[in-house]
C-alpha cells in the first residue's frame, strides 16, 4: 500500500491519518459504534506497537494521529483495526461489503508549527461541524479524558453504585485486561438495564479502560492542557497535504436525522438503516427531507443511497 502509491512517511514523526465511509456514506449512528471502533483500534494499536497521539471520530470519516516505526506498519494497522471493525459492524446487522474507503489518505507532520495545526485542526473537527462550540464538548475526540476520567457522566462512588454496574465493570476491566476488545453484543448486554447516568458513567469507564494515547507527546506541543485547548478556541488549525471531502452543511442534521428515526420508527440498533431493503430506505428518504431538512446528498448518505441513481428519480 506504501509503495505503490509513494506515499510520504517519516520513521518515528507524527502522520496523519484520514479513513472516510465508502462513497461518502456514514459509519458511525450510536454510541455502540463509536465504542467497538475505538476498542478495537486500541487493542490492534497495541499489537501493532504503535503509538496513538490524537483521535476524532466523525460521523462519516475517522482522523488518526500516530507514530510508527515504518509506513508498513502504518498501513498495517490502519488494514488490521478497520477490516476487524468492519467484520463486527457488518455481522451484528447481516450487512455486506466494505464500509470505509478502500484507501486512506495521510501526510507526515514535521516539526511544532505543523505539529500544532494538525493537532488543532482533528480537535476542532466538531467544531467546525457545528457539532458544538468547542472542541473538548465533543467525547468523540477524547480530549477531556486526558484531564478528567468522567468527564461526560457524574462519578458513581463505590458504594452507590448498583450491584449491575459494578458487574459490568469487572467484566469491562477482565475483558480490557486480556487484551481483547467488547463487541456489539457484549455491549448490548452490559448497556441493557442502566440507567441514563449509569450508561454515561460505564461509557466513560469503559474509554479510560481502553485509553490508547500518548498524552505526553500531545502536549509536549504545548504547555499543558489548557493552552492546548485555548488554542483550539483561537483558530481551526490547517491541513494541506490532505485531500479530504468537505459539505458546506452542518453535521448536526445526522443527529436530527437518528433522533427522528428513533422517535417514530421501531429500528434498533440504528445502523439497521443501511441494510433496509430499497423500498424503506426510499421512503425514509422522502420523509427525513420532508419532516427534518434533510438535503437529499445528506439522506442518501445517512441510508447508504447512492447519491446519483436518487437525484435522477
Amino acid at each position: 500500500m506504501c509503495a505503490k502509491k509513494k506515499r510520504r512517511f517519516i520513521p518515528m514523526e507524527c502522520n496523519h491519518v484520514y479513513q472516510r465511509g465508502v462513497s461518502g456514506f456514514n459509519i458511525f449512528y450510536d454510541r455502540e459504534d463509536f465504542l467497538v471502533c475505538y476498542m478495537i483500534l486500541s487493542v490492534v494499536a497495541q499489537k501493532r506497537n504503535v503509538k496513538i497521539v490524537e483521535i476524532c471520530f466523525m460521523f462519516d470519516h475517522v482522523h488518526i494521529l500516530l507514530e510508527s516505526q515504518s509506513c508498513q506498519d502504518m498501513a498495517a494497522f490502519i488494514r488490521d483495526y478497520a477490516s476487524v471493525f468492519v467484520q463486527e459492524y457488518n455481522s451484528s446487522i447481516g450487512r455486506h461489503g466494505q464500509l470505509f474507503h478502500k484507501s486512506f489518505g495521510s501526510a507526515p507532520k514535521q516539526g511544532g508549527k505543523k505539529m500544532r495545526s494538525v493537532i488543532v485542526y482533528i480537535g476542532n473537527n466538531p467544531v467546525e461541524k457545528d457539532l458544538c462550540r468547542f472542541a473538548e464538548d465533543y467525547r468523540w475526540n477524547f480530549l477531556r479524558y486526558m484531564v478528567s476520567p468522567h468527564p461526560f457522566s457524574v462519578n458513581v462512588p463505590a458504594r452507590k453504585r448498583s450491584r449491575r454496574l459494578t458487574r459490568c465493570m469487572k467484566y469491562v476491566t477482565a475483558v480490557a485486561q486480556s487484551g481483547n476488545y467488547l463487541n456489539y453484543h457484549q455491549l448490548h448486554n452490559l448497556f441493557e438495564g442502566l440507567s441514563v447516568e449509569e450508561t454515561e458513567f460505564l461509557t466513560d469507564y469503559i474509554i479510560m479502560k481502553y485509553y490508547p494515547f500518548d498524552d505526553t507527546k500531545l502536549l509536549s506541543f504545548y504547555d499543558d492542557w489548557q493552552q492546548m485547548t485555548e488554542a483550539m478556541h483561537s483558530t481551526a488549525g490547517s491541513e494541506h497535504d490532505i485531500v479530504e471531502q468537505w459539505y458546506h452543511r452542518p453535521d448536526d442534521i445526522y443527529v436530527k436525522m437518528a433522533d427522528y428515526i428513533k422517535e417514530h420508527f421501531d429500528i434498533s440498533p440504528l445502523r439497521r438503516v443501511t441494510v433496509l431493503p430499497l423500498s424503506q430506505k426510499k421512503a425514509l428518504l422522502t420523509q427525513l427531507r420532508v419532516n427534518v431538512g434533510a438535503t437529499l446528498y445528506e439522506a442518501c448518505k445517512f441510508l447508504h443511497l447512492n447519491f446519483d441513481q436518487q437525484a435522477k428519480c
